[in-house]
């Protein structure tokens, strides 16, 4: 048996269960699928109807599909024609998506592929802020509560939508 066989997850899960693959014969594992109810991702962009473009390089795709409901924040709406996949992007259907908002940053300070990169600067002072309760509540105070989206993109990173 491949992959889990031999190691703990045999005795703590009781889920996981050995069946004979049809191809090869062998004994594998196999798993529940994991079913979330929710699914929140940040696009690159999405059209009216719902159809999104998003970074081929996440697993954002595959959380859409597997959610009961999917919220997607996009960087912009683009006319239907302009909702192409480039290189580095997918395409998602509307079907698998429940809500669309537009939020252009909205991935900040991680980056969005064809738009914008991480924000490393931002990201360090979020860690170093979060080793402690008192400097994570601190980091809150300073750039989430009570804060606007633009409020925000000006402290943390200079610019306003």
């Amino acid at each position: 048996m491949l992959g889990f066989a031999g190691t703990d997850y045999e005795k703590i899960r009781e889920d996981f269960r050995t069946v004979k693959d049809p191809y090869s014969g062998n004994e594998i594992f196999v798993v529940p699928a994991i079913r979330p109810e929710w699914a929140v991702i940040h696009a690159i962009r999405a059209d009216e109807m719902g159809n999104v473009v998003c970074s081929a390089l996440e697993s954002d795709r595959l959380a859409v599909l597997a959610a009961k409901q999917s919220i997607v924040t996009v960087e912009e709406v683009v006319p239907p024609e302009k909702l192409v996949a480039r290189p580095g992007e997918i395409f998602l259907s509307a079907l698998h998506i429940d809500l669309v908002v537009v939020a252009p940053r909205g991935a900040h300070p991680a980056g969005c592929v064809h738009v914008y990169g991480i924000d490393r600067a931002h990201v360090e002072e979020y860690l170093a802020a979060a080793k402690t309760p008192e400097g994570f509540s601190e980091y809150l105070a300073r750039f989430v509560h009570g804060k606007t989206e633009e409020e925000y993109l000006g402290l943390a990173c200079g610019k306003a939508v």
